[in-house]
């Protein structure tokens, strides 16, 4: 079995209101599933990864914290 890892769509912003915000938003990555699958990858699962992000030293010094953002990771597999 191989392995492969796909960042998943970030920063979808939907307008207030929209009935099919949702659905934009979710044929972002059905787009990007259905591209994957016509190489022969099947969708495992879908992953959230913490990244942490370090103050620079000066930010640091003024009391700067780490900032912690959230992506989704798409694992796919195939047969070898």
């Amino acid at each position: 079995m191989q392995y492969k890892t796909v960042a998943a769509p970030v920063g979808y912003e939907i307008k207030a209101g929209d009935p099919k915000g949702c659905e934009k938003a979710v044929a972002q990555y059905a787009d990007l599933i259905q591209k994957e699958a016509v190489g022969g990858w099947e969708l495992d699962m879908i992953q959230s990864i913490p990244v942490t992000e370090k103050p620079g030293c000066f930010a640091a010094l003024f009391g700067a914290k780490n900032v912690t953002t959230y992506f989704n990771m798409l694992v796919f597999k195939k047969q070898d």
